[in-house]
């Protein structure tokens, strides 16, 4: 049986709101195992962006316990989450978040160089491998502002596989795409999943891509039930 690799409990997320406490989480419970793909659906506004962001500790949850690769993330300070994320999470964003003055190499071999590995030939090879898989060959100097809303998704994917991630969050991966750009994204996520045991959580409207999952999460008012 697999280890569980995040494990919520009774978490809450409240914000201030025109001087009211307004409650986007409500008592979250549930364990992710170790290469598991899972969905998180629900309505706009439900906090599906939010629970994702607790999850991987961009934020944090206003009570209850969060633990990432077992960290108790939820006890954690900015700066001990950020290496957990810098060492083990890969993340692919709807708007992408591409540094305009870098190309799509550099983008891609970015982690890379944050994570301290300044093997330039290794770091510009790999990224340039990726970036063939993912359809961009010949591509590798152009700057986002010269690539297509798919092309920067596709860098962005490169960027988010390069460190072979443990647990990849993407945000409404195929969102801004063509369907033939998406169905490609979608199937490189979930070859990643196969191939290298990557834990996927997806945030997604879509019910194809989150039934190629192996759960579903749906947020409803705050709360959290399972459709398989």
């Amino acid at each position: 049986m697999s280890q569980s690799i995040i494990s919520v409990e009774n978490i809450t997320k409240s914000v201030i709101s025109n001087d009211n406490q307004l409650s986007i989480l409500k008592g979250i419970s549930f364990t992710v195992k170790a290469g598991e793909s899972v969905a998180i659906m629900g309505t706009s506004g439900a906090g599906k962006s939010t629970l994702m962001g607790l999850l991987a500790g961009l934020d944090q949850p206003t009570s209850g316990s969060i633990t990432l690769l077992d960290a108790l993330i939820s006890e954690m300070d900015d700066e001990q989450r950020a290496k957990i994320r810098g060492e083990s999470i890969g993340f692919v964003f709807q708007n992408f978040l591409l540094i305009p003055s870098l190309t799509a190499l550099q983008n891609v071999t970015l982690p890379m160089v944050l994570r301290g590995n300044e093997d330039d030939a290794s770091n510009t090879l790999k990224a340039k491998q990726l970036l063939d898989e993912v359809g961009l060959a010949g591509r590798e100097t152009h700057l986002p502002t010269q690539l297509s809303g798919g092309e920067q998704q596709r860098v962005a994917l490169a960027r988010a596989f390069v460190t072979q991630p443990k647990v990849l969050f993407a945000d409404e991966p195929t969102g801004n795409l063509d369907q033939k750009t998406a169905q490609h994204i979608i199937e490189l996520l979930f070859k990643m999943n196969k191939e290298q045991g990557t834990t996927l959580i997806l945030v997604t409207h879509d019910a194809n891509l989150a039934k190629r999952c192996e759960r579903t999460l749906i947020i409803n008012d705050g709360q959290c039930q399972e459709s398989r």
